[in-house]
């Protein structure tokens, strides 16, 4: 009885519930794998739950007598005689469905059966230490009025009749949520109410729907994400056929040279007097996985086709520990959920999901399904919606239907000179461009002054962004790699400087802005570079030319040479950028790792011209330390001197900025309703953002996450 004391709940008429539960899942025991079927590859049974093992058994184990009728009379109505019905068989049952059964009906048990007693007005609550089964805040917050069933239902509105579901659900379905209960079968979705999401990083785990296909606690969690179809197609060389691939995580991955594969299917066909089951590893009732070869296998021998198996590439991962660490930090939420809502799901996205919706409807449905359809509705169009959806675009949908999928590819044979492959898979205009480009790239030396690409969907929208709209002075370049540094990204932090005035004596304290050049150090070397491009200071050789020698170039100089200056009257503190961290371009034989001028040819970068250097200059000196009041006028200064630097031969003052944070975010529609038009590149799929509009939020975002440590005041 120790071990039943620790479901210990404030009343009475809930215990039973609880130490059946304990029971079950002591107690289940899953399908006996047989000797594999000829010609099938051996799936690892690593983790598989198995109470007991009997050589040669095909059939699931009889459960009998689980639930006397004696202490739970009030879970089904049964007469005095009925002794036959003491044993239960769950053989060809779910024992997750007869858990949430039990958790989805006790709350209403006063209607569904008469040998219930009268349910107490007293709140019923659960310990948090001993919430073993992750299901006492279902007990402890009932919606008054309303059962906990018909409120899944609702997705948690508590009104009869909602549509707020996408899927029409049978009786059968259900899902609940289950705390922090980690198991095989359960599936984990992609938390929101964290601080920092996955807008910036790994987009494909926003809103993701995982089902955990294996979990230890002493050693790994391995998962796929069951939401993110593609259009891509995996070649078969058994059965010359091709296969629709769905992204499953970002190990060994969809973009991975050498993905690992894993194939979800409901099969339960004979096959040479055996079980299609043989060659797989249950997951959860109707629900197995198995590898590709098996699964070609399969359609070899004419039991199975294609279309019968989900192929995923790649997995979700977590080490001992860490997922529940991230449960903790609101990172995700657990789920437990029947098979049919799952491969309804899956047959859905299969039939009728465009890659560039990212599945964020499965999400939906599962959230409202467990009543958390208030916090869907918050989130609903967000900006890491909106990233998710140009990550899906990028990576799940292929060039010929408008997309990025496969363009490394096309990179790479470019790279490679191979002229089949080029001619084959590279559109003609993308072929001139990197022609024309890679003329200019040739121009790219020490001390040029580069800039992102002006491209409207910005090659740095979904990683690195803070290269977006951004002024790169370059200042080594060898065999090995190139360095630079950016110039304008203002850090939170100044250079604080004490200047006494020669004639009155008088101290005076400045802050230069400190500016954030990249996310490197180079060893041996000063941590901070001092720049000027003052043609005085020229003149009177305080520090040295960046590359070759010109009066447009710009300078490099020692911290006592600039102190220097200042005190000799020849500048002032604001003549000086100063520049902490570099940024690197490795170069390697082949491929598209060629420093600088390698991301010039693909269009990453853009030369700026040396007349337009001066006007950029001017521009940056105006920038200030970054401070959260100052955010949006410190980017766009930084922004009018990318876009100086996209001028030949300007002349005059800098651009003015006469735009508001309001007309910068003002869109070309006046809603979303159905006037948006799913054809515009210039938009976000099934949005009314503008490209370059988001390409601007994640550039702000960075900035203030990683310069402000404040992602609040993001986009």
């Amino acid at each position: 009885m120790a071990a039943l004391d620790r479901y210990r709940v404030n009343q009475n008429n809930h215990r039973p519930i609880a130490i059946a539960m304990m029971l079950l899942q002591s107690t289940v025991v899953l399908a006996v794998l047989t000797s594999w079927a000829t010609g099938f590859v051996p799936v690892p049974q690593k983790n598989v739950v198995t109470k007991t093992r009997t050589e040669g058994m095909t059939s699931f184990v009889r459960l009998g007598r689980l639930i006397p009728k004696t202490s739970y009379g009030h879970l089904a109505a049964r007469g005095e005689d009925d002794e036959e019905e003491d044993d239960i068989d769950l053989s060809d049952q779910d024992w997750r469905a007869f858990r949430a059964k039990l958790v989805m009906t006790e709350p209403t048990t006063s209607e569904n059966s008469a040998s219930s007693t009268e349910p107490s007005s007293t709140s019923t609550t659960l310990q948090d230490e001993d919430d073993l089964d992750g299901i006492g805040s279902v007990f402890a917050s009932p919606t008054s009025g309303v059962s906990v069933e018909d409120d899944l239902i609702t997705g948690g509105t508590g009104m009869e009749g909602s549509t707020s579901f996408l899927t029409p659900l049978d009786p059968s379905q259900w899902a609940y949520d289950s705390g922090n209960v980690i198991e095989q079968g359960a599936v984990i979705l992609g938390g929101v109410e964290q601080e920092f999401g996955f807008g910036l990083r790994q987009q494909y785990f926003h809103k993701a729907a995982i089902l955990v296909l294996d979990h230890d606690d002493s050693t790994f969690t391995k998962g796929i994400i069951l939401n993110r179809p593609s259009d891509r197609m995996l070649a078969d060389d058994v059965n010359e056929v091709l296969w629709r691939v769905w992204c499953g995580g970002d190990v060994q991955g969809i973009d991975s040279p050498n993905p690992e594969i894993v194939c979800l299917h409901s099969l339960n066909l004979p096959l040479k007097g055996e079980d299609a089951t043989q060659a797989s590893v249950q997951v959860m009732k109707d629900i197995q996985w198995t590898t590709f070869d098996n699964a070609k296998d399969l359609v070899k021998m004419g039991v199975a086709k294609p279309t019968d198996f989900w192929v995923f590439c790649g997995y979700a991962g977590w080490g001992p520990g860490q997922l529940m660490g991230e449960l903790d930090r609101k990172s995700w939420y657990m789920v437990a959920t029947d098979s049919q809502t799952l491969l309804k799901e899956l047959a859905r996205q299969s039939s009728s999901a465009d890659p560039r919706d990212a599945g964020l409807d499965t999400w939906e449905l599962l959230m409202n399904m467990i009543g958390r359809g208030e916090t869907v509705e918050e989130c609903s169009g967000d900006f890491d919606d909106l990233m998710l959806k140009e990550w899906a675009r990028e990576h799940l949908l292929s060039i010929e239907a408008g997309g990025g999928a496969m363009r490394g590819q096309q990179d790479a044979a470019l790279e490679e000179g191979d002229s089949m492959k080029t001619q084959t898979s590279v559109p003609i205009d993308r072929l001139l461009k990197r022609v024309s480009a890679a003329v200019k790239a040739n121009d790219v030396t020490v001390g040029s002054l580069v800039r992102a690409s002006s491209a409207e969907r910005s090659p740095f929208l979904l990683q690195k962004q803070e290269f977006h709209k951004s002024l790169v002075l370059i200042i080594s370049d060898d065999e090995n790699l190139t360095v630079g540094c950016m110039l304008n990204r203002p850090a939170s932090k100044g250079l604080t400087l004490e200047q006494i005035d020669k004639k009155t004596l008088v101290k005076k304290t400045l802050t230069m802005p400190l500016r954030f050049g990249g996310e490197y150090a180079v060893k041996g070397k000063e941590n901070l570079l001092w720049l000027h491009c003052n043609p005085n200071l020229k003149e009177a050789n305080v520090g040295s030319e960046v590359g070759v020698a010109s009066k447009e170039n710009i300078w490099k100089c020692t911290q006592e040479d600039a102190l220097g200056a200042v005190s000799n009257g020849l500048a002032t503190p604001s003549d000086f950028l100063v520049v902490s961290g570099v940024c690197v371009w490795t170069k390697g034989e082949g491929g598209t790792a060629r420093g600088i001028q390698g991301e010039v040819q693909k269009g990453s970068f853009e030369v700026i011209d040396s007349d337009s250097v001066p006007s950029v200059w001017d521009c940056l000196l105006t920038q200030e330390v970054v401070t959260p009041l100052n955010l949006l006028k410190t980017i766009r200064t930084g922004n009018q001197a990318w876009e100086v630097g996209g001028t030949s031969n300007y002349q005059g003052d800098p651009p003015q900025d006469n735009s508001s944070k309001e007309a910068q975010d003002m869109t070309v529609l006046d809603g979303i309703g159905e006037g948006y038009d799913e054809e515009d590149d210039s938009l976000v799929f099934k949005s009314d953002k503008k490209i370059s509009s988001l390409c601007d939020d994640a550039l702000q975002t960075w900035v203030a996450t990683f310069l402000l440590g404040s992602p609040g005041l993001g986009a």
